[in-house]
Order: structure tokens, then C-alpha cells, then sequence
């Protein structure tokens, strides 16, 4: 079995990985692992394989829901961020909802930061293999691989439940007196009138009723806080609107900048999270006057190079990227 020093060294070798072209996954990690698909959690897979690691982070696979479960069941896993080390394969939920099942992307862990922030590094993330630093909003949990010399998991699994003490019970018993008047004893205690309270709110929400307050509770109770009956997504991190390197490199502020031209000639929408994702593939496609399937194929990408003025060819090179950059600076696209 190998470390998780020999993890992230294998993780940091795969940073600059893009697609060609981009929205195809088709790369050397597709490659490896056998199919074109979503490829963050292949991205693990080959990271592992490559560092003597498979075995340690529960096999090979390509679907990040199965994947966190296999940690869950191998007693490695634990919901939010308390706890987290380097080398720990960190899984999230883009959509808000922070559940397992609606688990969507995955990561590994470089570094651990005092403000509550990690590192990662990730596949499959505005079509490339890139270094981001992400916050606990949209995190779901991680597991922990059984390196060698890994240390060992938290002494509990990141839900409080009857029995739970300390600050974020207080915070909690706060917060079911705010949303409905629970009338609770603010003091740290999960003790029963707790544990009804907390199994009231979760049936008024249409949530599993098991007294367990994990992260998708939490998120359902950050949205009941703010008058809200869905979920809040976490909003992107991504750079205010401003003119592009034109690098040839696309990246998430080109993606972005996409978008928000998308969104302001074609009215399509698109949440600016500069991750060229099926829906603004989609959304260039329409606009492109091909056939809308949300995959980046050779229809579209000649269609985008005849639309730059380029020669139409189904190639996506710097030179589609560059010409496309300097259409966006320009206003022109």
C-alpha cells in the first residue's frame, strides 16, 4: 500500500490534464480507465493506481455516489469537514442539498487552511485537472483511505444525534427555537426534547425522520432560516467579469465569460460557474444553429470555428480558444 504523500504526488503530475476538445472527456485519464464520461472520480482511480494506492481507496471507480458509499461502508468515511487531512478524497454536492445521493463531484485533498478552507485537486473541473480551494458549503464528506501510517478517522462521523454536546449543538438548538418555536433550553445538550424537535422539523421538511442532524438537514435548515423551502445553492467562486488573457487556454473566467455572453444574447440562463457542463454546451449549440445533445462533437466544434471566422475544421486547438477570447473581449462573438 502506498502514502498519501505519494497520492498527491501523483494528483499534482495530472494538473495542466485538459480535453481535446473541451466538453468530449476525452483524455489520457478516460483513456486509462476505459470510457469517455465524467472523469473526477476516474481521475481518483488513476491517481491511486498510479501511487500504489487502489486498494487503499476502495477500487476503481467512476461514479462518485458508489464510491463515497464504499468509504461508509469500509468505516472510512465522515460527513462535512471536521477533521480532514491531505490525501483524503473529499466528495461534494454542487446542488446544495450536501446528501450522499445527490453527491457530483470528488476531489483529494492537498492542503488543510485555519479559515475552513481546503485545497484540492481535482479532474473533470471546467474540463481540466486543476488546483481549487473550496469551503464546506458544498461539501458532503470525505473518505479516508487506508494508507500507510493513515491517520486515524475522527471519534465520530461529523452528525449530531442524541448525546452530542458542545457549540454546534448550541447552534442548532438556536436555530429549531428561530424556525419553529421549539422553546428548547440553549444549552449544548442533545438530550430528548432536542432529539423531538429536530425529528419535527425534519417531517415538516419531508426529510428522513431519524433524529440525525447531518448536512443535508443542515442545508434544508439553512434555507428554512432564510424563509426558503428549497435548498440554496452555493454560489461559485469565480472571478468578476474582466478582459481575458488571450492564452489560448480554456479555462473557467473564458468558460465564464462564455456563459454570460450566452446568457445575454440568447437569454439562456446559465448560473456563471465558468464549467462548461452539458447545459452550456448545450446553450452554444443552440446558438451555434446545431444539434443541442450537450456534447462537444465535430458539428459544433466546426461550427464554432466557422463562427470565429476560422477555417471550419472539427479541431479544438489554442487557436479556437485564442480567436474565441479575443471575440469575447471584443464583444463580437
Amino acid at each position: 500500500m502506498g502514502t498519501a504523500n505519494g497520492m498527491i504526488a501523483a494528483a499534482r503530475k495530472l494538473l495542466g490534464t485538459t480535453e481535446h476538445p473541451p466538453g468530449s472527456n476525452h483524455n489520457l485519464i478516460t483513456s486509462w480507465y476505459g470510457f469517455s464520461g465524467p472523469w473526477c472520480d476516474m481521475s481518483i482511480s488513476y491517481e491511486a493506481a498510479h501511487s500504489d494506492n487502489l486498494k487503499a481507496v476502495m477500487g476503481k471507480y467512476a461514479l462518485t455516489t458508489a464510491h463515497a458509499r464504499a468509504f461508509q461502508n469500509h468505516g472510512r468515511w465522515h460527513y462535512g469537514l471536521g477533521g480532514i487531512r491531505p490525501g483524503d478524497v473529499v466528495f461534494f454536492d454542487f446542488s446544495g442539498g450536501r446528501s450522499i445521493s445527490g453527491i457530483d463531484h470528488v476531489g483529494l485533498v492537498e492542503a488543510v487552511h485555519s479559515n475552513g478552507t481546503i485545497t484540492t485537486l481535482e479532474g473533470n473541473t471546467s474540463d481540466a485537472f486543476r488546483r481549487r480551494v473550496r469551503g464546506r458549503a458544498c461539501v458532503v464528506g470525505y473518505g479516508r483511505p487506508a494508507y500507510d501510517g493513515a491517520a486515524p478517522m475522527p471519534s465520530h462521523d461529523g452528525i449530531l444525534r442524541k448525546g452530542s454536546t458542545g457549540k454546534a449543538v448550541k447552534a442548532l438548538q438556536e436555530n429549531l427555537n428561530a424556525v419553529q418555536k421549539a422553546g428548547l433550553t440553549v444549552d449544548g445538550q442533545f438530550g430528548p426534547a432536542t432529539d423531538q424537535a429536530l425529528r419535527t422539523f425534519q417531517s415538516k421538511h419531508k426529510l428522513t425522520v431519524d433524529g440525525e442532524y447531518g448536512p443535508h438537514t443542515a442545508a434544508v435548515m439553512k434555507a428554512a432560516l432564510a424563509g426558503r423551502s428549497d435548498v440554496i445553492k452555493p454560489k461559485a467562486l469565480v472571478a468578476a467579469a474582466a478582459p481575458l488573457a488571450v492564452d489560448g487556454q480554456f479555462g473557467p473566467a473564458t468558460c465564464a465569460a462564455l456563459q454570460r455572453t450566452l446568457n445575454s444574447k440568447t437569454g439562456a440562463g446559465l448560473d456563471v460557474d465558468g464549467a462548461f457542463g452539458p447545459l452550456t454546451v448545450k446553450a452554444l449549440q443552440t446558438y451555434l444553429q446545431v444539434t443541442a445533445d450537450g456534447v462537444t462533437g465535430p458539428d459544433t466544434v466546426t461550427a464554432l470555428n466557422k463562427h470565429l471566422g476560422l477555417t471550419p475544421q472539427d479541431t479544438w486547438d489554442t487557436s479556437t480558444t485564442a480567436q474565441l477570447q479575443k471575440a469575447l473581449n471584443a464583444g463580437t462573438f
